[in-house]
């Protein structure tokens, strides 16, 4: 079976460019629970009416519900993923581990691709989801061709990977950065791109920013493009080949489809016939610059932009020009070849047949055939009234006429047994699936009840060195949480209640190894493991006894996230920093997982691959990270004068919000909402000792005296709606 070309569609026009221009399948948003909100997007009866479309041309429809949902969302969410099943859609893209969940609890049989908003970047993350009856995973776009090809070989689910368009810095799914400065949340579809604004870089040694890149968008990268890389793709495994843009207007969807169709093409059929033409078609559309850095890392491949919006070529128009035809919904191209013959005998009904080489229609006319010795029809009349196909995505191929000599039929008939057989073809050749009708749900039919009792609130504490181990005195803290890098000789006689390994949100092969080769070790020393990736998770669960934690990474603001995750075999989770105080109220009401809040860290805003210090070095290696000075030397300062912490480490970029998102003056609201534990990170805080003894005092009903400055903590999303 050939790999399949995925086309974005943001509007109506660039869904028919999508399809007119050799795409096998589409992916699109309806007006709710996708993540380009600011996309034209699609209501109920286009929806309908792009499914018929898709279908009758060959073509497949991905509807995207990409978000992480909430409680009071969830129902709704799950009845709409109904009327997209009922109404033939042929797989849904999903983010939220809740809403699949309830796809495969009542919808099973409807088809789910998981987003890269999940963050798969491994095959431990792909067999996570093969467990969950996932027909498809789309890969992160952080990975190599050998990283690739090693998680198709050793998976059985399709895989997909983006192929060209825009790039986000951050890995999908775990940037937090336009959530905390501007208020609206990738994860929510409403991502306000800080990564395209400039900064500038600020020595924390000297004081001093840098005056060669001073405010410039150090973040953007250019844009992907794969073109080259195709055939090692499709030879390394991989099934669909995405392409970004659902922002994008028609001339660039149709001319990047072109130009991958070629290749694609190419391929299978052996022949070479030049794309380069194709290839600059597309770049004319949009660039930002190209960088294929991810699937090929290479020295010469400088993946930063330094600029915030892409330019078009100077031919554009003339592309936009060219395009046009294939923007509309009668396009000449792509058109389904039909035969039609028909048979007219004096004194019966008119007979027409329609074939287009898989069904037949017959349709028979109302009137009867007469006799006209004057006027009797010609084949030249019947041929021109037959192959007035125009408004439809048909063109006639052949056509087959038996009559009776003298017999006589109106021109008006002849057109209305064309319209009859084309619609009747049409309506049948846009429904694929033979599916169920599904009553819709109410909130009351699908949430759990927790009978769970609470329990006494408990500080957690992540500590980041050995010299914060002081902090663990099993009388405040009773939970630690230790990274895995640290040496765990020394936690071994740490007294406290709980002693939780922790794992980053992104590890690495090499990572897999140590954790691997000391899994008796942390047995031995550990009650649990703190995982913050569905891969991590699904490495312990299958090679470890350790309690499972799911961490704040899993992006948790629904209970069904929770019971997923729980039916898989964890013991408690950490709610999203981006979670309201109603949220959690909901979800305590419901779950019987025990529960954590973040409750003062610095929160990590972004996770990368890329290292913007790399731009100062000149570096063209990325792999002697923990050696370079560079590592943790610079802050980053927005147009605002705000200074965020950036540091490099093991091989990965982390970026810290500016200041601590806090409960303290407020925790005792979350301890009567039944939260269990109340997590306190270290990382970048000067004063630990006294943030603990003051959430220590006010989980447990003590008034204590303001530790906090004003206008340097955030409460983030906790007390407030995020959108």
């Amino acid at each position: 079976m050939n790999v399949e070309l995925l086309a974005p569609a943001g509007s109506i026009e660039s869904f028919y460019a999508a399809v007119n221009s050799g795409a096998d399948s589409a992916y699109l948003g309806g007006k709710f629970f996708n993540a380009r909100h600011f996309s034209q997007n699609f209501d109920n009866e286009e929806m309908k009416h792009i499914v018929k479309y898709a279908h009758n041309k060959g073509v497949k429809v991905y509807v995207t519900m990409n978000t992480v949902l909430k409680d009071n969302e969830i129902t709704d969410a799950l009845n709409y993923a109904i009327f997209l099943y009922e109404n033939d859609v042929d797989s849904l893209i999903v983010q939220d581990l809740g809403l699949l969940y309830l796809i495969n609890k009542y919808i099973p049989d409807f088809p789910v691709n998981i987003s890269t908003q999940a963050a798969v970047y491994d095959e431990y993350g792909v067999k996570f989801f093969e467990e969950l009856n996932v027909k498809k995973v789309i890969m992160a776009r952080e990975l190599s061709i050998q990283e690739l090809k090693e998680a198709a070989k050793n998976t059985g689910t399709d895989l997909e990977v983006f192929i060209h368009g825009a790039l986000c810095t951050c890995y999908s799914g775990q940037c937090y950065m336009s959530s905390f400065l501007g208020g609206r949340s990738g994860n929510r579809g409403k991502c306000a791109q800080p990564c395209r604004l400039s900064y500038s870089f600020y020595d924390k040694e000297t004081g001093q920013e840098i005056d060669d890149y001073n405010t410039m968008p150090l973040l953007s990268l250019k844009d992907f493009i794969a073109g080259e890389s195709i055939n090692e793709l499709i030879e390394a495994g991989i099934k669909t080949f995405k392409i970004e843009g659902r922002m994008k207007g028609p001339a660039y969807t149709s001319s990047v489809v072109e130009y991958y169709r070629q290749i694609i093409d190419n391929y299978y059929s052996g022949e070479n016939i030049d794309a380069a033409h194709l290839k600059d078609k597309a770049i004319q559309t949009f660039s930002r610059g190209y960088t294929n850095g991810y699937l090929k890392p290479s020295k010469d491949d400088e993946m930063y932009a330094k600029l915030s919006s892409g330019v078009k070529g100077e031919n554009i128009e003339e592309i936009e020009e060219d395009v046009k035809d294939k923007a509309q919904e009668y396009s000449r191209f792509r058109r389904n070849k039909i035969n039609l013959s028909i048979e007219l005998r004096i004194g019966e009904q008119a007979v027409l047949k329609l074939s287009d080489g898989e069904n037949t229609i017959e349709v028979k006319s109302k009137e009867i055939c007469e006799t006209s010795i004057k006027n009797s029809v010609t084949d030249e009349i019947i041929n021109e009234q037959l192959s007035k196909l125009g408004n439809t995505i048909y063109e006639l191929d052949e056509l087959k006429i038996e009559k009776d000599e003298g017999v006589f039929i109106r021109k008006s008939t002849l057109n209305q047994l064309r319209r009859d057989a084309t619609e009747i073809l049409y309506e049948k050749c846009g429904k694929v699936y033979d599916r169920r009708e599904i009553k819709p749900f109410t909130y009351n039919d699908i949430f759990p009840y927790n009978n769970k009792k609470g329990q006494s609130p408990t500080l957690s504490i992540k500590i980041n060195s050995i010299d914060e181990l002081k902090y663990a005195d099993n009388i405040k803290v009773k939970r630690l949480y230790v990274p895995y890098y640290l040496n765990m000789e020394d936690i071994k006689e740490v007294k406290v209640e709980e002693k939780y390994l922790w794992c980053p949100n992104i590890v690495s092969k090499a990572d897999y190894k140590i954790l691997e080769q000391n899994l008796k070790l942390y047995e031995e020393i550990f009650d649990g493991v703190c995982v913050n990736n569905v891969g991590s998770f699904y490495f312990f669960k299958k090679n470890s006894r350790l309690k499972l934690h799911c961490g704040p990474f899993f992006n948790i603001i629904n209970t069904f996230s929770a019971e997923l995750l729980k039916e898989k075999g964890a013991h408690s989770f950490t709610f999203s920093v981006e979670t309201n105080i109603r949220d959690m109220e909901s979800m305590m009401k419901h779950t019987s997982l025990s529960s954590e809040i973040v409750a003062h860290e610095y929160v990590q805003l972004m996770f990368m691959k890329n290292c913007p210090m790399s731009m100062l070095k000149n570096c063209k290696n990325l792999q002697d990270c923990e050696k370079c000075s560079y590592k943790n030397k610079y802050q980053l300062k927005d147009r605002k004068g705000i200074y965020f912490n950036i540091e490099r480490q093991n091989r990965l970029t982390h970026i810290y919000n500016s200041v601590p998102l806090t409960i303290i003056g407020k925790a005792y609201d979350f301890v009567e909402i039944n939260i269990e534990y109340f997590l306190i990170d270290t990382t970048y805080l000067d004063d630990a000792e006294e943030i603990i003894d003051a959430l220590y005092c006010e989980i447990n009903g003590v008034k204590t005296p303001d530790v906090l400055e004003e206008n340097k903590f955030t409460r983030g999303h906790y007390l407030k709606n995020i959108l």
